[in-house]
């Protein structure tokens, strides 16, 4: 008995390749971002302190990278799976109408 998980069918993912699990973490990763700057702000109202400002920037920089890693990475890859299964059933259907 293995404990690798299979992989995820591409029909049951979003455009960005995200299946129910990947948008669930996808979302507690932009609440978490969302807290890290309202946490920052009122920090740094609160205290004066100006190293505060890091938790705002950091915040900011997280959601970009996840928009930036959809967008170049994992969109261009997931286009690149469809249209090679797309491919290999389009092979498989033209075998099957030879053999009959």
């Amino acid at each position: 008995m293995s404990d690798r998980r299979q992989p995820v069918d591409i029909a049951e993912t979003d455009q960005i390749g995200l299946s129910g699990s990947g948008r669930a973490v996808s979302i507690a990763a932009w609440a978490l971002s969302a807290f890290v700057i309202a946490a920052g702000i009122v920090a740094l109202v609160l205290t004066g302190k100006k190293v505060f400002i890091v938790f705002i920037v950091l915040g900011i920089l997280t959601p970009l990278n996840v928009l930036m890693y959809d967008t170049f990475v994992l969109k261009p890859k997931i286009a690149k799976l469809k249209r090679e299964r797309a491919e290999q059933r389009a092979a498989d259907d033209a075998a099957k109408e030879t053999d009959q």
